[in-house]
């Protein structure tokens, strides 16, 4: 049976450019910072995946990160460091800072001191041992802000740049041993980024585009390479010291290799390796990830690259799932913007006397425009995008699409979560600081709003509703909340649960209700170390079932389906357990073709409505996989018999960008997605460049 699909493109969120990032090499996490003041904490050990969004103030500001083991430190302009919360999304530490904003922040190898640059040039040294945050010291003021800092391997020297000098310090003693001067013909000289090696050889990325290596014992100048048309931003230097990265203003990222010296066997040198084109706009930050290079910057995506083998992945600058819900009585779309909700009414498509849908001919498919100097995404090499283009049709439209509401949060906070209820009567929403239900009235045309009280329930993180819209199911920290609705009365809490006994990582990663059956009704919780509990409602009150045998890795998605509790990972595992006979059953992915290859970690599991199947959503495609071909008594076909990117009952549908699908019937969904020129439209200009004597933009 066809599917007739809804490919809604309205959806453009404003990208957020990405300030900082730091990466925990021992647990895999990568912590980024947004310019809107919101963290994000990424699993990167396998796809990466979105773990945690810590919502951004409206004066708000990280110019800088750092992981102290599981424990996640910022700084910006509001002149303190910050400890936070993980557990609950909060700031649990905050020390204030001596010289006001600060820009940089760095933290020893042994993870016990950490290091703050200010605005009025004050190294700030802070105890961390022991899970405190204590004063331990103030270097020597020197002139100037500091902009970049970096300990040694060893914690006994720290590097700094400012403007026009880069300094040397003891940190045992808070004195600089050497003072580099990095002016150019008496021409103001900034110091972006810095870096140390071993041997006490510091590099740096300044105004001018220039890599240059020092000597930080004397402070010569070793060599200098002009690499780049402006400002060098950042720069990472591998684990081993064979190689180092640079980017900045002129976003191509520049390899080096260190190279022995063959006139002096003894000593080595920097060469220029390769060069990348794989950003438009000004690179912020680099982090290395085993043989990846993260790369992020102002034009908000999260890029992971690699050579050899050439690829690049790119993860665009999306709000956290889920975006968008529907009532699908009602053909309502809700959309999640950062501080502002919009609801839309869907179109519907022409019928001719025989109530058979009319097909337009002649049509041109849309086709992506990209700038054919920049690199491009690596494509899933199975993936026929012409054979899936041919085998789709457009259908004529009697009704557009209309938006028929927007709806602004209090003071314009960042919003957390929300959704619409299955009957379309009430939506939900909340921020960090309160939560809001409103009621939907459409009357011939007319929209209004009415609030309604949420009793006992400040805040939440996700929010759910049963199929009935009789039951809401709320998340905050280590809780879930079961609320009582009505369109008339509100919500009503009736019970909590605690889920500390059964996730032992404390905050809730996935929700998930099943519907209604004569077994009762079930809710499952997964965390981000893998623990997955389940609860059933039998009588009046939800108890605790069980617990899933513990996955070494984070669950991207969960759904309950047919008294079957499934379950995706990031390193593309799948089970599927039975709830009814508490036994589990093991998906056999390796028999679906390509699965395995998949770069992207779904973040959404959805039934079909209308046969055995399975839809997987990831940021680039909707995969369809045959429940039948996942069982484990599945015997795959016959290699010769294995043709194509739809062979073994797997259907995948390119999509970019994918923020939201949703099923409107049996054969009828809705794709809600965010073409990546959309995204490039929102972006500040690029750098301009001059060639052959013509000034022409990237």
């Amino acid at each position: 049976m066809e599917t007739k699909v809804h490919r809604f493109r309205f959806y453009n969120p404003k990208p957020v450019p990405i300030q900082c990032v730091s990466y925990d090499k021992n647990n895999k996490l990568l912590a980024l910072a947004r310019k809107n003041g919101s963290i994000e904490i990424w699993d990167v050990n396998f796809a990466p995946f979105l773990i945690k969004c810590i919502p951004g103030g409206e004066n708000s500001s990280v110019e800088a990160l750092a992981w102290v083991n599981e424990r996640l430190l910022s700084t910006g302009l509001g002149a303190a460091l910050v400890e936070w919360d993980l557990e609950n999304s909060c700031i649990k530490k905050s020390v204030m800072l001596t010289g006001y904003a600060a820009w940089c922040l760095d933290v020893d190898e042994a993870r016990t001191i950490v290091a703050v640059g200010t605005e009025q040039g004050y190294v700030n040294i802070y105890s961390v041992s022991n899970g405190d945050i204590v004063y331990k010291k103030l270097f020597d003021k020197q002139e100037g802000r500091i902009l970049c800092c970096k300990f040694n391997k060893l914690g006994n020297t720290l590097v700094t740049g400012s403007i026009n000098t880069i300094r040397v310090w003891d940190v045992n003693t808070g004195h600089a041993t050497c003072r580099i001067s990095c002016t150019r013909r008496g021409e103001e000289v900034i110091v972006w980024s810095i870096g140390i090696l071993s041997d006490n050889t510091i590099v740096s990325g300044d105004s001018y585009g220039r890599l240059t290596i020092w000597d930080g014992t004397v402070g010569d100048q070793i060599e200098t390479f002009v690499t780049h048309k402006a400002d060098i931003l950042t720069l990472v230097i591998s684990d081993d010291e064979n190689s180092l990265y640079c980017s900045g203003v002129d976003p191509v990222i520049t390899m080096f290799k260190k190279v022995e010296n063959t006139d002096i066997p003894t000593e080595y040198r920097w060469v220029k390796n390769i060069q990348r084109n794989i950003h438009e706009h000004d690179v912020r930050a680099l982090a290395i990830n085993k043989d990846r290079l993260i790369s992020v910057g102002a034009d908000g995506y999260v890029t992971l690259s690699s050579y050899p083998p050439k690829k690049v992945m790119r993860i665009p600058p999306m709000l956290p799932m889920p975006r968008t819900a529907v009532s699908a009585a009602k053909k309502l779309l809700l959309l999640r913007f950062n501080n502002h909700l919009e609801i839309w009414k869907l179109g519907s498509y022409a019928v001719n006397n025989k109530g058979d849908v009319i097909i337009n001919t002649g049509m041109k498919q849309h086709s992506e425009e990209s700038n054919q100097q920049l690199e491009k995404d690596t494509e899933i090499p199975f993936i026929k995008k012409q054979h899936y283009e041919a085998r789709q049709r457009t259908l004529q439209i009697s009704e557009e699409p209309i938006k028929i509401s927007s709806i602004q949060t209090k003071g314009k906070k960042d919003l957390v979560c929300c959704n619409i209820s299955p009957n379309g009567e009430l939506i939900v929403y909340s921020t960090e600081s309160d939560v809001r239900m409103l009621k939907l009235d459409e009357d011939q045309g007319n929209i209004s709003l009415q609030k309604l009280p949420v009793n006992e329930l400040k805040c939440c993180d996700r929010v759910t509703f049963s199929e009935d819209s009789k039951l809401m199911i709320a998340t905050k920290g280590t809780d879930v909340y079961i609320m009582l609705v009505d369109a008339d009365v509100g919500a009503t809490l009736i019970q909590t649960i605690s889920t500390k006994k059964h996730l032992k990582n404390g905050s809730i990663l996935h929700i998930a209700l099943s519907k209604h059956s004569q077994n009762g009704l079930y809710i499952a919780a997964a965390d981000s170390k893998g623990e997955i509990a389940v609860w059933v409602k039998r009588a009046k009150k939800f108890e605790y079932l069980l617990n899933l045998p513990k996955y070494s890795f984070v669950p991207s998605a969960l759904v309950i389906h047919n008294m079957m509790l499934i379950v995706t990972y990031v390193d593309q595992e799948v089970i599927q357990y039975d709830l009814d006979q508490q036994k589990l059953c093991k998906s056999n992915t390796d028999n679906v073709t390509f699965w395995r290859g998949r770069k992207m970690a779904a973040n959404d599991i959805i039934p079909h409505p209308a046969r055995d199947a399975l839809l997987f959503t990831d940021e680039t495609a909707v995969w369809v996989l045959d429940r039948q071909k996942m069982s484990e008594n599945y015997e795959p076909q016959a290699k010769r018999k294995q043709k194509g990117a739809h062979s073994n009952g797997v259907n995948i549908m390119p999509v970019k960008y994918l923020s939201g699908f949703h099923w409107l019937g049996d054969n009828e969904a809705v794709i809600v997605e965010t073409l990546p020129e959309q995204i490039l439209m929102q972006l500040p200009p690029v750098l301009k460049k001059k060639t052959h004597n013509m000034v022409e933009s990237k």
